[in-house]
């Protein structure tokens, strides 16, 4: 079976990668700058009111996964507008996961 295997993490807010980094952490911060960078406001669950104007994004909708070197590097590279699933827990890019689905398809397929 195929094991899609963490080298760090991501942080996003799905579908677009915010920051990235070795620990949770770091990764959490990164985005944080990103977003402080893009004059994103963070804004609490409960900051419904209209003072909050232009550009937002609540904090529960950040979420941070353990993440794939070759996600890793793709999103050093790209930058976070790019293609990316979670795969076994991991966050990973497509071609790793129709790689791995492609393994255990074929395993299953000779155990039969």
């Amino acid at each position: 079976m195929a094991i899609i295997t963490a080298a760090g993490y991501i942080t996003a807010s799905d579908p677009l990668i915010y920051g990235y980094g070795t620990t949770a952490d770091a990764s959490l911060a990164d985005a944080l700058a990103c977003l402080a960078n893009a004059q994103i406001e963070i804004v609490e669950d409960d900051a419904d009111t209209t003072d909050h104007q232009g550009h937002t994004l609540r904090r529960s909708d950040l979420h941070t996964h353990p993440a794939t070197a070759a996600l890793l590097a793709l999103v050093e590279d790209r930058g976070g507008d790019c293609s990316w699933d979670v795969a076994g827990g991991v966050a990973c890019t497509w071609d790793e996961r129709a790689n791995a689905e492609a393994l255990v398809t074929a395993a299953v397929a000779v155990a039969h």
